[in-house]
C-alpha cells in the first residue's frame, strides 16, 4: 500500500492531528465595515493558524449579510441553521438550507447572508488566503 501526504507548509509546522475547541475561539460581532446589519462571527481557522485554509462560522440576524467581495480561491458555504442567500453580480441567487453547500469560484464577486425575513448561519471555508472587500450590498 502506498501512502502519500501533500502539504504546502514545511513539515516542521504541520501538526497531523489536533483539536481546536470551539470554546477557545470566542465569537464576536461582525465587522460593520464588511457587513450589512448585525451578526456574529467565529474564526475557527484564521491567519494565525498556519493553515492553507480559512474557516469561519457566521450567524446572520434577519436582513444581515456581507458586503460585496471576492476571494483569491474557492469559497465553500455550508448551511448550518436557518436559510442563507448567496448572490452574484448578475443577480443569480442560491438559497442555502441546512446541510446545503454553495461553491463560489475564485474572483466571483458576491455577497451572502440571511435569506429575507429570516436568520441564517453558515460555515465559510475559504481555500485561499485573501478576501477583497468591495462596496455595500445594501
Amino acid at each position: 500500500m502506498v501512502t502519500a501526504r501533500v502539504a504546502t507548509l514545511s513539515d516542521s509546522r504541520i501538526k497531523l492531528m489536533r483539536l481546536i475547541e470551539s470554546s477557545s475561539r470566542s465569537p464576536s460581532p461582525v465587522d460593520p465595515d464588511n457587513f450589512v446589519l448585525s451578526g456574529t462571527f467565529q474564526r475557527l481557522l484564521g491567519p494565525d493558524d498556519d493553515m492553507p485554509v480559512r474557516l469561519y462560522r457566521v450567524y446572520f440576524d434577519p436582513g444581515g449579510r456581507t458586503n460585496w467581495h471576492r476571494h483569491d480561491d474557492f469559497q465553500l458555504l455550508l448551511g448550518l441553521s436557518g436559510t442563507c442567500s448567496v448572490v452574484d453580480r448578475s443577480g443569480h441567487e442560491l438559497t442555502l438550507g441546512v446541510g446545503d453547500l454553495a461553491v463560489i469560484g475564485p474572483d466571483e464577486e458576491h455577497w451572502h447572508g440571511a435569506a429575507p425575513n429570516t436568520r441564517g448561519e453558515h460555515l465559510a471555508i475559504n481555500l485561499g488566503l485573501t478576501t477583497i472587500w468591495l462596496e455595500s450590498s445594501a
